[in-house]
């Protein structure tokens, strides 16, 4: 075979270019510490170095909301920390006021003490973390408690519902004006005073058509749903909504409608609006497989719990909504500190309104007894220190999450180090080494070559 001239330069260029590329490749190595500059360098560890990039990023913003949520979480417990305090401080005050000792303006001064303690609590109760009001559910952007001036006297709502319509009164407070004080908010409770109870009564799927029915308060409706019909589910929930709107209309008391149908994954959901108890009765629908017992009444109570995302899998509640620290209704804090102050005031009686089916809104007067109240007391102080302990619970898991994606991120951190990173000695080895190769290549390309025609033009 002929090595022509033309054939030596050819080979002695891409010799020289083949070990310019990897000079430059090692230098581009070299300098950013990375062993991948595009993804074909390298297709395997490309997309594995994606996958970890992704895992890091998930990583770190579940170590971003594990931050948020210990620091709502921490905040809330600093905040019943202080309500336990001034509770622990109206406690001491009620048990010198109930030992009988001390004179009529010596209690009235205690009543004013506990009045500006419950105005204390009101405040510690509207703390808020990150511009947000951590004990108001989902309302976060305003503060949940405040006392409001009406008709029958000072009431705390709780997001703008009172927390004990017509609870605790003064005995000059008339009859009809607290009856008519909560007829005229039965709307701004949480939920309609008129609905008491809903019975689902009857289900049989195996008739010739789709039928049940539902009971309020002595009312029933049958739903039905044709046979031979094709219903999609929003159709289904569309329907039921409508019949029961029809069956139970809306009034001006009662404005919304009394059953709110909705569908969850193809789960039909009724909701009743005021979150009274539901009894299920026994009927074609056995209902021991819903995990009730005949006659069982359950509470539809809704809860607003804000959570974040601590991990794939992992969510945490960070709040505490404010009505389960007080309590609602007469066995609630604010009820309790009402009667308080009526007693330590001279008061020996307190009305408070009552719902029934079959009486209507009727009014009850009790005794006050000082005494007494240390128990209910006691209950108040309970109910927040069991709110703290669950607090405390879910703040041990955040901490431990923490830990554990603090090692998780080094984990990762350290795979992907080893994935992207180059060992820098070795680099500069090679780099070298590439160096030595690509002068050689010159050097010998130059001697090859030097030759050209006009060398042999003499």
């Amino acid at each position: 075979m002929r090595i022509t001239n033309g054939m030596m330069i050819q080979n002695t260029v891409r010799n020289i270019n083949d070990n310019l590329v990897k000079l430059a490749k090692l230098q581009a190595q070299a300098s950013s510490q990375k062993k991948i500059e595009v993804p074909s360098d390298d297709p395997v560890a490309a997309v594995k170095s994606l996958k970890l990039t992704n895992y890091m990023t998930n990583i770190q913003q579940y170590q971003e909301n594990a931050e948020a949520a210990d620091s709502w979480l921490s905040y809330s417990d600093s905040a019943l920390s202080q309500i336990g305090d001034i509770l622990a401080t109206i406690r001491e005050e009620t048990v010198e006021a109930a030992n009988g000792t001390l004179a009529d303006e010596d209690l009235k001064k205690i009543g004013t003490t506990i009045a500006e303690l419950k105005d204390s609590i009101i405040e510690v109760a509207n703390t808020s973390y990150a511009g947000r009001s951590i004990f108001a559910g989902y309302q976060t952007d305003e503060a949940p408690f405040a006392e409001v001036t009406t008709t029958i006297g000072d009431q705390v709502t709780y997001n703008r519902k009172y927390l004990s319509l017509g609870g605790v009164v003064a005995v000059s407070v008339s009859d009809s004006d607290l009856i008519s004080f909560y007829q005229d908010n039965m709307d701004q409770i949480s939920g309609q005073a008129e609905l008491t109870s809903a019975a689902f009564e009857e289900f049989t799927p195996a008739s010739p058509e789709l039928e049940f029915s539902v009971t309020l308060d002595g009312v029933t409706q049958t739903i039905s749903l044709a046979d031979g019909t094709d219903y999609d589910i929003d159709t289904i929930v569309d329907t039921l909504q409508s019949q029961l709107d029809a069956a139970f209309p809306a009034s001006s008391e009662q404005p919304d409608s009394l059953i709110k149908v909705s569908q969850d994954e193809g789960k039909i959901i009724l909701t009743v609006q005021d979150g009274s108890s539901i009894a299920i009765n026994s009927g074609t629908l056995d209902v021991s497989s819903l995990g009730f017992a005949d006659g069982q009444n359950s509470s539809t109570e809704d809860t607003e719990n804000i959570k974040y995302r601590v991990g794939s899998s992992s969510w945490v509640t960070v709040n505490a909504e404010g009505s389960d620290i007080v309590g609602e209704g007469e066995d609630g804090l604010f009820d309790t500190l009402a009667k308080l102050e009526l007693a330590l005031s001279g008061e020996t009686q307190y009305k408070s309104v009552s719902y029934d089916a079959s009486t209507g809104v009727t009014v009850e007067t009790y005794d006050l007894d000082l005494s007494g109240l240390l128990d209910d007391l006691d209950e108040s102080i309970n109910r927040v220190l069991s709110v703290r302990a669950d607090l405390g619970t879910r703040t041990e898991y955040v901490q431990k999450t923490q830990t554990r994606l603090e090692d998780n991120e080094l984990t990762y951190n350290e795979i992907l180090s080893q994935n992207d990173e180059v060992d820098l000695a070795e680099v500069s080895i090679d780099l070298s080494s590439a160096q030595a190769s690509y002068q050689a290549a010159l050097a010998a390309g130059a001697k090859v070559i030097q030759n050209s025609l006009l060398d042999y033009l003499t």
